[in-house]
């Protein structure tokens, strides 16, 4: 069994494009890529809109984001907020959180789905009231998220149709 070589990283920019490079990425990677991708419908932001994702999110924001900026996770961190500088970096920097924030909201939106038709099936009306809220709460907490990143899909298409890309000079050499 022969051993292979690890590629030799020259650079943080060099960093940066194997990340966004599709060559380089295992199945799980093009797995999760592929599942936290805006679909095409939701690349328009109507259907949550409809759903009332911007009246959530304005309510979050105005509670609980009030919160997260006195604890210092504000533009600073890129954790909730972009930030004030809005490039590349700082955008998908954003994209990775909402990826973190929907991980840790949708399994809670499916278990109390569960438990909510669990509830209902056995007559448990009291408890069904609680695990609707839960799956109301996060459900919309996903949906948030989700609409989010559309958005910032839309904004890197964008930055990308203002600035083409460099060419590589490196094989003229």
């Amino acid at each position: 069994m022969g051993t292979q070589e690890l590629p030799v990283i020259g650079g943080v920019s060099d960093l940066e494009d194997r990340l966004d490079s599709e060559t380089d990425k295992s199945f799980i990677e093009k797995s999760t890529d592929w599942y936290f991708a805006p679909k095409s419908f939701e690349r328009s932001g109507k259907l949550y809109e409809a759903l009332g994702v911007r009246q959530f999110k304005k309510l979050i924001m105005g509670t609980v984001g009030r919160l997260f900026k006195k604890m210092g996770m504000d533009e600073t961190t890129g954790t909730y907020f972009i930030g004030k500088e809005r490039n590349k970096k700082t955008i998908k920097q954003y994209e990775l959180m909402a990826r973190i924030n929907e991980t840790i909201h949708a399994p809670f939106t499916a278990y109390f789905g569960y438990k909510l038709a669990e509830d209902l099936g056995n007559n448990n009306y009291s408890g069904a009231i609680g695990d609707g809220i839960a799956l109301l709460i996060n459900g919309y907490c996903t949906m948030v998220q989700r609409y989010n990143r559309a958005r910032v899909y839309n904004t890197l298409d964008k930055l990308a149709e203002r600035t083409p890309a460099v060419q590589d000079n490196s094989s003229n050499l």
